[in-house]
């Protein structure tokens, strides 16, 4: 059985460690899937590590399985009623739309927010969301960032950002290529036809490691089906391919309107579902995503301490 130590815990013999119950929710957001803690109801120690813990909890054959690892608890301004952390599969700590509205859902079906509308504190800064009903979740996730600094992007030579530019890798040249950050490093490929599978698995991981990108990428390899209705193969940092990507969406929508492929209200499609993204102007300085949560099971896990 894997453990879970906290960071100042050295390994020692299953009979001199205790056991410890915690509870968890399995969530998914259009296929997005999370191990949830809830650290407001279900307290845990302050150096427990939660980067381990991912690598644990989302493993698909050995724990739970997920894309990462989500953490309900208390916020650290008084702007905010809860706060979310994410973590990925790799124990690396990141941003997550879909994320943000389970977290969004549960906090409400546990109690601790009352109201439809409530901000909650991440990783990238407040985000409003709204309960529609019915798993239905809106999320305000602030503005795209541009800049090479911001991305973080190696920046290239004559331009001012990372829009519309040409990537090559693995032998292939992609000159419909848009870099940006929403929250998350992205890379958004614009494609006439579909990668064959092995060229999304050999490429993919190639561009997320690319040395343009110090902290990584996720990649987003799209098709405008007609009118502002893309679809999306994601493949995410840390992660591998998903289902469903929440600020990656975000990021595409983001890319179609300021490259004029799309504009205002757009639907992004991926192999989970779809997810609705607004867009207040031609650079999306504001952006609201909109999508379902669904609560799978809930359960428990053994914490060694």
């Amino acid at each position: 059985m894997s453990t879970l130590l906290t960071k100042n815990q050295t390994s020692k013999p299953e009979d001199q460690r205790s056991k410890i119950k915690v509870h968890f929710w399995k969530m998914h957001g259009a296929g997005n899937d999370f191990v949830v803690l809830d650290a407001l109801s279900t307290p845990f120690p302050e150096d427990f590590d939660f980067s381990q813990a991912a690598e644990v909890l989302c493993a698909r054959h050995f724990g739970i399985g997920g894309d990462g690892l989500l953490l309900l608890e208390k916020p650290s301004t008084p702007d905010a009623v809860v706060r979310m952390r994410m973590w990925n599969p790799d124990g690396s700590e990141d941003m997550c739309g879909n994320g943000l509205r389970c977290v969004a859902q549960l906090a409400r079906d546990n109690g601790h927010v009352s109201q439809d509308e409530f901000k909650v504190e991440t990783l990238a800064g407040l985000r409003k969301c709204k309960i529609w009903g019915e798993g239905l979740v809106r999320v305000e996730m602030g503005a795209p960032q541009w800049a090479f600094s911001e991305i973080p992007m190696r920046p290239i030579e004559g331009r001012e950002n990372g829009v519309e530019y040409s990537l090559s890798v693995g032998g292939r040249t992609f000159p419909h290529t848009t870099s940006l950050s929403t929250g998350s490093t992205h890379t958004v490929i614009f494609l006439d036809e579909d990668l064959s599978e092995e060229e999304f698995q050999t490429l993919s991981p190639q561009i997320e490691h690319h040395e343009w990108f110090p902290e990584r990428t996720t990649v987003l390899w799209t098709r405008v089906l007609r009118d502002n209705h893309l679809r999306v193969r994601i493949w995410e940092r840390g992660v591998g391919e998903t289902l469903a990507c929440g600020t990656g969406a975000c990021a595409i929508a983001c890319a179609a309107q300021i490259t004029n492929r799309a504009a205002g209200f757009i639907q992004v499609e991926s192999r989970g579902g779809v997810l609705g993204i607004g867009l207040e102007n031609e650079k999306g300085q504001s952006i609201t995503m909109t999508g379902p949560t669904r609560t799978v099971f809930m359960g428990n896990f053994l914490s060694w301490q």
